[in-house]
């Protein structure tokens, strides 16, 4: 290594080991990941301190490049946490480059304590809705069970098929004072994070290359597989091929992402509320000819929200009858409906008891230290130390969120102890955990943040299997305590160093299920069909509307102004032609201001924003569907229209950025998509849209009279709309084509079927993707029209009176809306509105 090199990272390091020793609130973290507690390196089981020589080797401007790099790579992945509202993506995921480094030892150590605690939660969980033993020896207080609003009686009883009822763990781990880690708390709920800890991955090992390449790493890949398997083997006996689906609250939802990443990782479809039905005790996603039972939810909605017959009857996310399904045995549930209770942090107080009494061990990784206020003596305890714990309540719904004792004025700690006597089996008290810092880059250099580390579990053949590493955060803010995404924690990625005699992970065929039969392709549910067919839809219909815009711009830029020139009354045609099919205001008045707000108004229909934005709202409700690559393109085209000033700097530049970008959307879609009833519906959008959009552009330009230089110039500016002006020019020298633009313009835009951009071709197409999704008698409505299109004669089709041709063009356009509109219907019919209604209860296994 040079001395430049020694020099920078020296530089790096010693301001961070500053930073380290200046003041850092009422509980200073004592341990930090890069440099340990006396300020020497960590480098766990002998291992060179990578991170430590990528830092000087990098230096703090490589350090801010490779942080650039993965913010664009977060852009183009799509990667998005929280919610953005009417199908819109949340905010981006931010990841820091520089990896949260584990030794092999200290992993082996956690993964050992985790499984141990995954252990024994699922003895608890299995004991609280079975026997209940551990209530009535008050192992447990039922006030902690019986009053939290994870536990449902209404799921008494009922068990997940295999050896262990709780499928996936999660647990966050912070470092305490000693630098051992602690967990603060489990995740048993509905556990996410596992999709962004592979998502992280990947981002880290493209923007940190060389140390990746260098790092003998515990790979992730097998996790996903393996929890692929513990899904279909939890599936109801006799069911030889399971159909396993990931139940999710909607685009909406604030891991909308990682749901459609899993599902993308795991080979199984997204499914919602209203792709569902439930009949004689089954769940099946309901398609618009048959339905297809499912055997197995990975459940993403909270169970309180999964069943609005036994549960929460205001419920839109779930399915009516899930909880008589579990009981039936025809569907598992995983994690199982009720699992929230080991969420509770008052349990935290006493899984020390559980693990001698249920295991005749000791806890390997403790808890942090916790009272429970519905003990006298713990709650004498949380109200002589208030100012120096951390508040819990049960139930964030009844009272807010965590508060820092030490935070609090006098009046706020008052009203808290009121609160807590008055209800005191609902509050814990916890210890404040230092936590550990990480180093994050910023502009000024390293930056120490307190780390918090996600770990996941899944249950596999009675055993607990954890995924090497897990989720990194860190919090937002240096004097920051709480680290959560909702305070705006940044990401990290975790890496586990691997054991010298690991080597390469290998997949073998044991790990996978023994060869089925092949089965009938899956039902797409009617709101997957509908956004796919919108997809394929607004992708056209911007791409015709810049086409169009690029054309006509071009013109007002050359022509604008000249009145009394044909190439002036052009002009004028282009922008009535194009303020019809908009459905805009005249545009000739102030054309420049005009096309800049048909380009920029993402909130007026008709815009070329306005189809980009119900593009990507589109693509967001099915990215199970699509090519993890079209979020590059989409980025990329969001970015090209955001770039555009609003002033009056030429639109000729954006435009061609706004269509080069359409263009690699279609690309990827067309060859990225199988053709099977899914490209049906979205070829089915595309085929539509392009029929109507050059049947519009047809009747609002070459269908009336006009001088023959305007009447040929328009033409021109038609078939250069329309990608044809090229075969026309070829035509016209060859003599194998009308001469005169404006009939080369139908001929080759309305009847040639060898054009891919004419109508007579989108026909075609339609009629054949129609039939991918079975609907034989919409596709020989497509096969009529294209007929009736047929009939019209190609050489006088522009001759003379040419309003018969209009009205022709007119009729189309308005069949093929009807034609859309009945796709709809067949296709479409979303499941009307949930209500509860009182059903006879099926009774438990031991009473039949």
């Amino acid at each position: 290594m040079t001395a430049e090199v020694i020099a920078g990272d020296d530089a790096l390091v010693t301001a961070y080991r500053t930073r380290l020793e200046q003041p850092c609130g009422v509980h200073p973290p004592l341990v930090d990941e890069l440099l340990g507690r006396a300020g020497d390196a960590r480098t766990g089981d002998g291992d060179r301190d990578i991170l430590t020589e990528a830092i000087g080797a990098l230096g703090l401007a490589g350090l801010l490049a490779a942080r650039t790099e993965a913010r664009r790579l977060v852009e183009d992945d799509g990667v998005t946490y929280g919610t953005g509202g009417a199908g819109r993506p949340g905010r981006s995921w931010v990841i820091d480059p520089l990896p949260l480094i584990i030794s092999s030892g200290e992993w082996a150590g956690l993964e050992d304590g985790l499984r141990q605690r995954a252990h024994l939660l699922d003895l608890a969980l299995t004991d609280l809705y079975g026997e209940r033993a551990l209530l009535r020896r008050r192992a447990i207080p039922p006030e902690v069970v019986l009053a939290h609003p994870g536990f449902l009686p209404q799921v008494d009883g009922i068990r997940v098929p295999g050896a262990r009822q709780l499928i996936q763990v999660s647990a966050d781990l912070g470092r305490g004072a000693d630098g051992s880690w602690v967990v603060l708390s489990d995740r048993t709920h509905v556990p996410s994070g596992a999709g962004y800890a592979m998502a992280n991955r990947r981002i880290t090992s493209r923007v940190m290359a060389g140390l990746h390449r260098q790092t003998p790493l515990a790979r992730m890949r097998g996790f996903f597989d393996t929890m692929r398997l513990a899904l279909t083997d939890i599936a109801p006996e006799a069911v030889d091929l399971p159909r396993v689906a990931l139940l999710s609250p909607g685009a909406d939802s604030e891991t909308a992402f990682e749901v459609a990443f899993l599902s993308t990782l795991l080979g199984f479809p997204v499914v919602e509320s209203e792709d569902l039905t439930t009949r004689d005790g089954r769940i099946s996603i309901r398609g618009p000819e048959r339905i297809e039972q499912l055997d197995v939810l990975l459940r993403r909605v909270d169970a309180a929200f999964s069943d609005p017959l036994d549960l929460r009857g205001d419920s839109r996310l779930g399915a009516t009858g899930m909880v008589e399904a579990t009981r039936l045995g025809t569907i598992t549930i995983a994690n199982p409906l009720g699992a929230g209770v080991l969420e509770n942090p008052a349990l935290l107080a006493h899984l020390p008891r559980l693990a001698r009494d249920l295991l005749g061990e000791e806890l390997r990784i403790p808890s942090v230290p916790t009272w429970w206020c519905g003990e006298p003596a713990a709650l004498s305890h949380v109200l002589a130390h208030l100012g120096d714990l951390v508040i819990k309540p049960f139930s964030y719904g009844r009272h807010p969120v965590s508060a820092f004792g030490w935070q609090l004025d006098s009046a706020q700690r008052e009203d808290l102890r009121a609160r807590i006597t008055a209800r005191p089996w609902e509050w814990v008290g916890q210890e404040p955990v230092p936590m550990s810092t990480a180093p994050v880059v910023t502009a000024t250099g390293l930056e120490p943040r307190r780390v918090v580390l996600r770990t996941f579990a899944v249950a596999h053949q009675g055993a607990y299997h954890l995924l090497p590493g897990g989720l990194g955060r860190v919090a937002a803010r240096a004097e920051q305590h709480l680290v959560s995404n909702a305070t705006g924690a940044l990401a990290k990625d975790v890496w586990v160093l691997a054991r010298a005699e690991a080597g390469v992970e290998r997949l073998s065929v044991e790990r996978f299920t023994r060869p089925l039969p092949m089965r009938r392709a899956a039902a797409v549910a009617p709101r997957v069909a509908d956004n796919l067919l919108w997809i394929g839809r607004y992708a056209e219909r911007a791409e015709a509307l810049a086409r169009l815009l690029r054309v006509t711009d071009d013109l007002v830029e050359d022509h604008a102004g000249r009145d009394g020139t044909p190439e002036a009354a052009t002009t004028t045609v282009l922008l009535d032609g194009l303020a019809a099919i908009t459905r805009s205001r005249a545009l000739a008045v102030d054309p420049v201001d005009g096309l800049r707000t048909l380009v920029l108004d993402a909130d007026r229909p008709g815009t070329l924003a306005f189809a980009v934005t119900r593009l990507v709202a589109a693509t967001n409700q099915v990215r199970d569907q699509v090519s993890q690559d079209i979020w590059i393109v989409l980025g990329r085209l969001e970015r090209a229209i955001a770039d555009i000033p609003r002033d009056e700097a030429q639109l000729q530049p954006q435009l061609a950025r706004i269509l080069e970008s359409l263009l690699a959307v279609a690309g990827i879609i067309a060859e990225s998509m199988v053709r099977d009833a899914t490209w049906g519906f979205l070829d089915a959008g595309q085929r539509l849209e392009r029929a109507v959009n050059t049947l519009e552009l047809l009747r609002h330009t070459v269908c009336a009279e006009r001088p023959p230089l305007v009447d040929g110039q328009v033409g021109e500016a038609v078939l250069m709309a329309g990608e044809s002006i090229l075969t026309h020019r070829r035509r016209t020298a060859s003599s194998s084509g009308p001469a005169a633009p404006a009939v080369s313009a139908v001929a080759l835009l309305l009847l040639d079927d060898s054009n891919p951009r004419s109508v007579a071709y989108q026909l075609d197409r339609l009629a054949a993707a129609l039939r991918l999704i079975e609907d034989e008698s919409l596709a020989a409505e497509a096969e009529r029209l294209r007929a009736e299109l047929a009939a019209l004669d190609r050489e006088d089709a522009c001759a003379g009176d040419r309003s018969g041709l209009g009205a022709a063009l007119d009729r189309q356009a308005a069949d093929l809306r009807a034609l859309a509109e009945r796709i709809g219907r067949r296709h479409f019919a979303r499941k009307a509105t949930q209500h509860s209604l009182p059903v006879a209860w099926s009774v438990g296994r031991e009473e039949r």
